[in-house]
């Protein structure tokens, strides 16, 4: 059985000027437990918040009245004295293009969700954002979660990491998996929020 998820300690904020989106946001947040969420409409704003309080999650929408959502990101991924630099940030946007998707993802943020967003879309990538163990990375140039998704190892067969698997197949060291093992894995299930 899976392990529920209690998002009732969880403190987020949302960051974003539409206060439509914000009412839906809102109404999906507590559907999930997460009742301590504080909404706000500037970058700036945000800035502030995230010096002076505590936070576990930031929502925040792209575009933003005052700064682009990759400034703030980056903001955060660079703050040393606060516990903001390896906090789950998930955001959300209309503009999917890939071009839009890259700075995002080049800023730090964890995720880039679609809008307008469903409930199940939004639990599974703030879980998914929270539970997964993605290395964190810090150069000069990126400081955030690791940009790879999958850990296959190196295109050449040369990693620049200690943790790259490498391009050589060995031998099984479990036995495979039976019809109705993988059948159970791909069976739906109903999740309880």
């Amino acid at each position: 059985m899976p392990e529920r998820l209690n998002f009732s300690q969880i403190e987020c904020l949302v960051v974003d000027a539409d206060q439509y989106s914000t009412s839906i946001l809102g109404q999906i947040l507590r559907g999930f437990g997460l009742s301590k969420h504080t909404v706000i409409d500037t970058g700036e704003e945000a800035r502030r918040r995230l010096t002076n309080g505590h936070f576990d999650l930031l929502i925040c929408d792209a575009v933003l009245p005052d700064v682009h959502a990759a400034d703030l990101i980056k903001w955060v991924r660079r703050q040393p004295g606060l516990n903001l630099k390896y906090m789950p940030i998930v955001v959300l946007t209309g503009y999917t293009q890939y071009s839009n998707v890259v700075v995002m993802r080049d800023a730090g943020a964890n995720i880039v969700v679609r809008k307008p967003v469903s409930p199940n879309v939004l639990f599974d990538h703030v879980a998914w954002s929270a539970r997964t163990d993605r290395p964190f990375i810090e150069t000069d140039n990126y400081i955030g979660p690791d940009r790879r998704f999958k850990n296959t190892g190196p295109p050449d067969g040369n990693g620049r990491r200690k943790t790259d698997l490498t391009m050589e197949i060995g031998l099984a060291t479990e036995p495979n998996m039976s019809q109705d093992e993988i059948d159970s894995l791909l069976k739906p299930t109903k999740v309880e929020i």
